[in-house]
C-alpha cells in the first residue's frame, strides 16, 4: 500500500512572520514618536538661541558692554530653557566656545558657545534628549544643537550730515574749548571742545566723538569733552554755506550720480516721479526702515555708488515730522555724512574733429589740436590716449600710421591738447577709425571716448552720421527699444558710390564686445546703398536681456568700399539706457556714516550732536548705536 502524504500547512509559517512584522513596525513607529520629540526639541532649542542672539545684538547696540550683553544673552537663555517640551534641562553655552572636530575657530563650525565677531553675533546650544522606544535596539542620547546668527545692520535715516562748516580753516585764534560762531571753522563729528581746531585735511588737534555721559535733557551740552557741539541735523539751520535751499534731506533712492542723464532709480521711483512725491516717498521710510539697496562703503575718491541726490526746494518739514514719530530726544540714529558743501556732478569733456586728414606718408606732428574743458566743479587733471579699432584688422593704427601721443599729458582743463605725433610711413589709403580716450581719476572715475576718422591719402567719396551720442531708452529691465541712424554721402564726384554694412557692438570701453547678459540686438537693413547723394536710415533694436538699470555705451560699425576701391570704416557712438532718468545734477558726496543723539525734535529741525566718529561702512561695528539686530542665515 503506497505511503500517504501530508501538505505542508503554512500556518505556523504566516504567525511567525505577522509577529516579526508586528515587532519591526512597533520598533518604527517608537522610533517615529522619538523623532518627534526630537524636532520639537529642535524648534524649542532655536527659539531660545534666536532670542538670546537677539537680546545680546540689542544690549550691544544700546551701548553696553560685551560683558554685560554676554550675561543678558545667558539670561534670556536661561528664562527660555525653562520651557522644554521634553522637560530637559539644556546647558547655558560655555564661555570657552566649542567647535567641530578639526575647526577650532571657524565661526561656521561653532557647536556650542558664544562668539562676537565684528558685526556679527553667533549662539550655538545644545541639550541632550533621551531616547524613550529606542532604548529598545540600545540607543541612549541624542544631542540636539541650535544655532542663530544675528547682524548689526545700519538703519540709515534719508538725511546727509554737515561734516565741516566755514571749511577749509582754520580760524585765527582758535583754542579750545571751543564756542561756536557765525564765520568759525568747525569740524562737526568732532568733540565740541575741539570742533575749531585745525583744518578740513589735519585733523590732528581734534577728538573724536563718543557717547560719553547718557542724555540729559536739562543740560544738552553736558559732555563737550565726549560728544559733538549741537547742531540741526535735518531741517532749518541745517543748509550748507553754498546752497541755502538743502536742509539735509536727501535722495536715498537714486544711487548713481556718474553723470547729469544716468542717474538709477530704486524703490519703484521714475524719472517721472514729482519732488513731492519723492519726498513723501523717502519720508516713509523712516518709521518701518529704509529699504534697500544698502549703500556701499565710502572709498577715496569717490565712486559714483558713494553719492546720493539732494532735494529740491528747502521742505524738510515732512521728514521732520516722520522722524519725531519713530524718535524721541536721548535716542540715537544713523546718518550720512557730507563735507558741507553740495556738489555739481564734476565733468569735462573734449571738442575733437569728426575726422583728420593725413598722407600715405606725412608728418603732421602738433598739427591736431583739441580743446579739453570743463564745468566748475570739476577739479582734476585729464589723461589723453588713443587707441584704434578693435575690429578691423587692416587698419595701420601703430604700424605704418604711428601710434598717437597727446601733449601735455596728463592736462589740467580748460586747455589745448594735441596730437604730438601723428605720422605715416607708407600707410594704406582709407578711411580708419581711431579713439580718443580721456580719463581722469579725480574728483571720481570719469572716462570719455571720441571715434575720429584718419582718412589716409585723401579719400574724397565718404559718408557720413549724425546719430552719434543717440539714446534709446527703455523704461524697465528687460525690455526692448529702437532707434533710428542716419547714413548720408555727398553728392556728384563724393559721392560714396557703393554699400555699407552695418553691424552693432560693444562701446570702446569694452572693446566691442557686448554686455553680458544683454538681450536680441539688431539693426535694420544690415546693408545700405550709397550709390547716390542723400540721407539712408537704419534702425537699431535691443532687447535688455538681464542687464541691471543703468547706461550701457555700445556701437554700430560701418564699414564698405566706394566706387574708388577704397575702404572706408566709421564707428557711431550710442547709448542704451535701461529704467534711468536725467534729474539735477546736483548732489551730496557721502564721506561716511555717524551716530548722532537727539537732542531736540521741532516742528522745524532735528537738532542733535556726534557721538562716534565717521566710518566708511554703515555696517561698522563701531556705529552700532545707530544700527538694527537682524537675524541671518548661519552660513
Amino acid at each position: 500500500m503506497a505511503a500517504r502524504r501530508t501538505a505542508a500547512r503554512p500556518d505556523g509559517q504566516v504567525l511567525v512572520i505577522f509577529a516579526m512584522g508586528l515587532v519591526m513596525l512597533l520598533t518604527f513607529a517608537s522610533l517615529a514618536f522619538d523623532i518627534g520629540r526630537f524636532y520639537s526639541e529642535r524648534r524649542f532649542l532655536q527659539n531660545a538661541a534666536d532670542a538670546g542672539a537677539l537680546a545680546m545684538a540689542n544690549a550691544l547696540i544700546r551701548g553696553e558692554t560685551l560683558s554685560d550683553a554676554d550675561a543678558q544673552a545667558r539670561d534670556v537663555l536661561a528664562r527660555n530653557f525653562l520651557g522644554s517640551p521634553n522637560g530637559s534641562s539644556p546647558g547655558l553655552p560655555p564661555a570657552t566656545p566649542d567647535y567641530e572636530a578639526g575647526h577650532s575657530g571657524d565661526p561656521a563650525y561653532l557647536t556650542n558657545g558664544i562668539l562676537v565677531t565684528g558685526s556679527d553675533i553667533r549662539v550655538a546650544v545644545q541639550s541632550d534628549v533621551g531616547y524613550t522606544f529606542g532604548r529598545v535596539i540600545g540607543l541612549g542620547t541624542n544631542t540636539i544643537i541650535a544655532h542663530a546668527r544675528v547682524r548689526s545692520v545700519g538703519d540709515m535715516l534719508p538725511i546727509a550730515v554737515r561734516h565741516f562748516i566755514n571749511a577749509p580753516g582754520p580760524t585765527t585764534g582758535a583754542t579750545a574749548p571751543c564756542a561756536i560762531g557765525t564765520n568759525d571753522f568747525y569740524d562737526l563729528i568732532a568733540t565740541s571742545d575741539t570742533s575749531c581746531l585745525g583744518t578740513s585735511t589735519n585733523d590732528s588737534l581734534r577728538t573724536d566723538p563718543s557717547a560719553g555721559m547718557d542724555y540729559d535733557a536739562s543740560n544738552l551740552n553736558n559732555d563737550p569733552s565726549h560728544h559733538g557741539p549741537i547742531i540741526a541735523l535735518v531741517g532749518q539751520g541745517a543748509a550748507p554755506a553754498n546752497n541755502a535751499s538743502f536742509r539735509g534731506f536727501v535722495v536715498l533712492d537714486i544711487r548713481d550720480f556718474a553723470s547729469s542723464s544716468s542717474n538709477l532709480f530704486y524703490n519703484g521711483v521714475t524719472s517721472g516721479t514729482s519732488p513731492n512725491t519723492l519726498k513723501s516717498t523717502e519720508a516713509g521710510w523712516v518709521v518701518p526702515g529704509y529699504p534697500g539697496p544698502a549703500f556701499p562703503a565710502a572709498t577715496t575718491p569717490p565712486d559714483p555708488n558713494d553719492q546720493v541726490g539732494i532735494m529740491d526746494g528747502n521742505t524738510a518739514g515732512i521728514v521732520v515730522d516722520a522722524i519725531g514719530q519713530r524718535y524721541a530726544p536721548g535716542d540715537e540714529i544713523l546718518a550720512a555724512v557730507y563735507s558741507g558743501t553740495t556738489m555739481t556732478i564734476p565733468d569735462f569733456s573734449y571738442t575733437v574733429a569728426n575726422t583728420q586728414t593725413i598722407g600715405t606718408t606725412q608728418n603732421r606732428n602738433n598739427a591736431v589740436s583739441m580743446t579739453l574743458s570743463k564745468n566748475a566743479s570739476f577739479t582734476g587733471v585729464v589723461t589723453t590716449t588713443a587707441f584704434k579699432d578693435w575690429g578691423d584688422p587692416a587698419n595701420p593704427y601703430g604700424t605704418t600710421l604711428s601710434a598717437i601721443t597727446m601733449s601735455p599729458d596728463p592736462a589740467t582743463p580748460n586747455t589745448t591738447v594735441k596730437w604730438a605725433t601723428f605720422s605715416t610711413t607708407g600707410a594704406p589709403v582709407g578711411v580708419y577709425t581711431v579713439w580718443v580716450k580721456g580719463h581722469s581719476s579725480s574728483p571720481y572715475l570719469t572716462d570719455h571716448f571720441y571715434p575720429v576718422a584718419i582718412n589716409i591719402g585723401g579719400v574724397a567719396r565718404d559718408f557720413s552720421s549724425s546719430s552719434a551720442g543717440m539714446v534709446i531708452p527703455v523704461a524697465t529691465t528687460g525690455a526692448t527699444g529702437s532707434g533710428t541712424m542716419t547714413f548720408s554721402t555727398g553728392g556728384g564726384s563724393s559721392t560714396f558710390g557703393g554699400n555699407i554694412t552695418l553691424s552693432v557692438e560693444g562701446g570702446p570701453q569694452d572693446n566691442g564686445v557686448l554686455p553680458a547678459g544683454i538681450g536680441s540686438v539688431n539693426i535694420t537693413p544690415t546693408t545700405l546703398n550709397l550709390t547716390s547723394s542723400g540721407n539712408r536710415s537704419a534702425t537699431v533694436t535691443i532687447n535688455g536681456g538681464s542687464l541691471s538699470p543703468g547706461e550701457y555705451p555700445l556701437t554700430v560699425r560701418a564699414t564698405g568700399t566706394n566706387s574708388a576701391g577704397q575702404v572706408v570704416t566709421r564707428q557711431i557712438p550710442f547709448i542704451f539706457d535701461i529704467a534711468t532718468g536725467s534729474t539735477s545734477n546736483e548732489y551730496v558726496d557721502v564721506m561716511g556714516f555717524a551716530v548722532f543723539r537727539i537732542t531736540d525734535v521741532t516742528s522745524n529741525s532735528v537738532d542733535g550732536y556726534a557721538i562716534s566718529g565717521v566710518y566708511a561702512d554703515m555696517n561698522d561695528p563701531q556705529l552700532r548705536r545707530g544700527q538694527v539686530a537682524r537675524l541671518v542665515p548661519w552660513n
